[in-house]
This record gives structure tokens, sequence and C-alpha cells, in this order.
């Protein structure tokens, strides 16, 4: 395979002259490669932390269980003014992977598409970090074509990653802080989640819900740190001491007051930032004094679904997880249909 930087090196040089701009375009050539090597060695560390595949996930450096948070990242794809264009109630971001296209296509044709959605009384926008694959001026491409067509993306500049799940959070509290400061309430939605918008704005516009200091899901409860070094949410006692996480309300479905995303970024800078991003916010919130509410029917909020769809069942949800698109499209179309749910 031809090398132009080794034939460059190499050659047998004809002339003074030559041999003299060869070296020097040797040496650029070089120390260029160097730089970019190191840099590039340095940020991939720094965005995916380090972590292998499998375990054991115990490390010598403990910095490699925080994340890099608090950090200058900035939005390729933006939408600075939807709040203000708008005024909707409530805002719900959707976290999802730049690869997840079905995904994205299945909320737009489900509740993505809901009655108070196209009204304007909800916004739903997704969040994406920069893709990782082998193909990924391909795949951001094509993600800066979809949202030309549906101008509801926001995508940042940080690798979007498992590890980074932390970082994307923080960076959604920064879009909703910066550009929705007018909104009552946002909601961070995982991309498998059915959502019943309906329910959850009643819910919300119940006069005895909370407008400051409010955010619910469903909420866990001394949840257990995990100490074993060869599961992958393992973290050390020097990383956090206590035995339980504080309480915090899972990561697939949780509302927020819009008073919320200032007061936790501002703790942040206090907190290092760990890779489990439903737990971190529990210690943002712990440090606040802020202490998560459950809903009023907390099995409306559902982890774990029964493994045969009832339509009765689905139909008195407000968020529950299904297993890919086609199901998510396949239970709001039944949902849907006209006639009575039961």
């Amino acid at each position: 395979m031809y090398k132009p930087s080794i034939h460059l090196c190499t050659q047998k040089p004809q002339t003074v002259p030559t041999r003299g701009k060869a070296s020097w375009k040797c040496v650029l050539v070089f120390f260029l490669l160097v730089v970019t090597v190191i840099f590039t060695h340095q940020f991939i560390r720094t965005q995916l932390q380090g972590y292998p595949e499998s375990g054991p996930w115990r490390f010598e450096n403990l910095e490699s269980y925080y994340v890099s948070y608090p950090h200058q990242y900035n939005f390729i794809l933006d939408h600075p003014d939807k709040c203000s264009q708008h005024k909707p109630f409530m805002v719900v971001m959707v976290p999802v992977a730049p690869h997840q296209t079905e995904q994205r296509i299945a909320i737009r044709k489900t509740w993505g598409n809901d009655s108070a959605v196209r009204d304007g009384q909800v916004l739903v926008l997704f969040l994406l970090g920069l893709p990782s694959e082998n193909d990924s001026k391909t795949d951001q491409k094509r993600i800066e074509l979809e949202n030309l067509q549906h101008q509801d993306i926001l995508q940042s500049d940080f690798i979007d990653s498992y590890r980074n799940l932390t970082i994307k959070t923080m960076i959604m509290l920064e879009w909703l802080k910066d550009r929705c400061a007018q909104v009552k309430y946002a909601a961070k939605v995982d991309a498998d989640m059915l959502l019943n918008i309906t329910a959850m704005i009643k819910m919300l516009q119940d006069s005895v819900t909370p407008q400051k200091n409010y955010i619910t899901g469903l909420i866990s409860y001394e949840n257990v740190v995990i100490r074993d070094p060869y599961n992958k949410f393992y973290i050390p006692p020097e990383v956090y001491a206590d035995s339980v996480y504080p309480p915090y309300p899972l990561g697939m479905c949780y509302i927020i007051s819009m008073d919320l995303p200032e007061k936790i970024l501002q703790m942040s800078k206090k907190i290092k930032p760990i890779f489990i991003e439903d737990a971190y916010i529990g210690m943002c919130l712990q440090q606040l004094q802020i202490y998560p509410i459950s809903p009023p029917i907390p099995a409306r909020f559902v982890v774990k679904p029964p493994g045969t769809y009832n339509r009765c069942y689905y139909a008195s949800l407000i968020a529950v997880i299904t297993y890919n698109p086609d199901e998510l499209i396949s239970y709001w179309t039944d949902l849907h249909k006209p006639g009575p749910q039961c």
C-alpha cells in the first residue's frame, strides 16, 4: 500500500534544496500525526471514560467512574426559539441514540403526534449526541436531513454512548434552563416508552400539583449501591460512600417543574457526576433538600409490563415501557381506535 509520508522521508534526495524541503515536510507530517493521535486518544478516553465491554469494572484511577461534566459542550443542531414560539404547557425531551431512527419515527406516529402536541400545548423534542460508529459521517448527514424534515432534533457535540447518559441529561437541563424558562413543566421520557400525554397533562393540571421544587415519576427508594466489580453498575466506596442511593425517579420517565433545571445544574458544580444518570439526579436533589414526590397513582408508571397486552390495563397508564417500535405503534393504534377502550 502506498504511503506518501514514508516515501517522502525515505527517498534519496537528488539536490540539497529538495532534501531540505523533504526533511521539513517529513518533520511537519510526523508532528501533525503525533498531535492527531494524542488528541484523538484523549478525546475518546474523556468521552467514553475507558470502560471495557465486560467486567471486572474495577479501576485504579477513580476518575474512570465519573463523566466529563461540567464541560463546554455545544449544540450542533438546535431550535432555540421553540418554546418562545409555541409557548407550551410542557416540554417532553426524548434522549435517543443517533442510530435509533425507527424509535423516532414510531414516536412521531404515536404519542408524539397527540392532539396536545398538534395544538402546541406540548412540545416534543429528541436529544442526541454525536454518532460513534465507523460510518458516523453518513449517520450525521442522515440526522441533519431528518431534522430538516421534522424540525425536532437537538444535537450536542458529545459522544452518544450509554456511559455518557449523565452528560446527556445535564445538557438537556441546560437547554431547558436557557430556552424554556416560561414553561411550567418538562418531562424526560425514554424512546421505548408508550406515553399517555392527555393523562399526564391532566395529572399536572390538578390544583394540588406543585409548580416549584417538583419532580415525580416512578421513585426508587433505598436502591443499593452495587459493590460487585463484575457488575456494570459497580461504584466503589471511594466514589460514593453510602450503601444506598438517595431517592430518585427512574430515568424511563420523570417530570420536573421548570425551576429545577437551574437548581440541579448549580448543584452539579459541587458534586462530581457519576455515569448512573438517574441516581446522580437523586444525589443533586438530596443536597438541594428537594425530595421526589410519587405521582397520585404510582401504578400508572410501569417499568415491567405484563407479558400479555390488555387494552383496559394499558388505557389506564401514563407511561409504560415497550420492547420495540412496532409494539409501540401497535399498542398506540389499538388504544386509539374509535369506541370504548374496554
